[in-house]
């Protein structure tokens, strides 16, 4: 082989590493934006899952850990409810599942029509999901961004 057929496989395999977004269970992808950010993608009935995973979660491993606390005391009975506010989100646990609520909500699907007759106007639709759902994509989430934390080639510098 010749040195630049070498030193392009080698930019390939190096380009490839560090833009592959990591693949999960039914369609998701989760990737980190030009940056760094955490960025979720799945179909588009979990539009606000994702968001969620994006705006609330970020990058927190204690975040994930603390809400999969909140699904094994529901999941072992010993609470009814667990509920959680994030900086755009709230999210309700019960042992029906989870209800997140896009609190930030304006005229996008999941928040209700204008008001234009000055009658009350309904609160926007929580999206809800099964706890196993719910807990596989936290648990993926919180993998990648732990992922990262291992392999971020910055953190070794950071202490030089």
């Amino acid at each position: 082989m010749a040195f630049s057929e070498i030193l392009g496989t080698m930019l390939s395999v190096q380009s490839e590493t560090l833009s592959t977004p990591h693949t999960m269970a039914r369609n998701h992808k989760f990737y980190f934006d030009s940056n760094g950010s955490p960025k979720a993608r799945g179909p588009a009935s979990e539009k606000v899952f994702m968001t969620f995973l994006e705006v609330d979660v970020q990058g927190s491993d204690h975040i994930c850990r603390d809400l999969m606390d909140d699904l094994t005391a529901i999941e072992d009975e010993s609470d009814d409810t667990r509920e959680f506010v994030g900086n755009a989100h709230s999210v309700t646990i019960t042992r029906d599942g989870v209800s997140i609520i896009n609190n930030l909500a304006d005229n996008s699907t999941d928040a209700p029509a204008p008001n234009t007759d000055h009658s009350v106007v309904d609160a926007p639709k929580p999206y809800q999901v099964a706890l196993k759902h719910f807990r596989e994509i936290l648990e993926d989430w919180e993998a990648f961004i732990l992922d990262d934390q291992l392999d971020d080639p910055l953190s070794d510098e950071e202490y030089s």
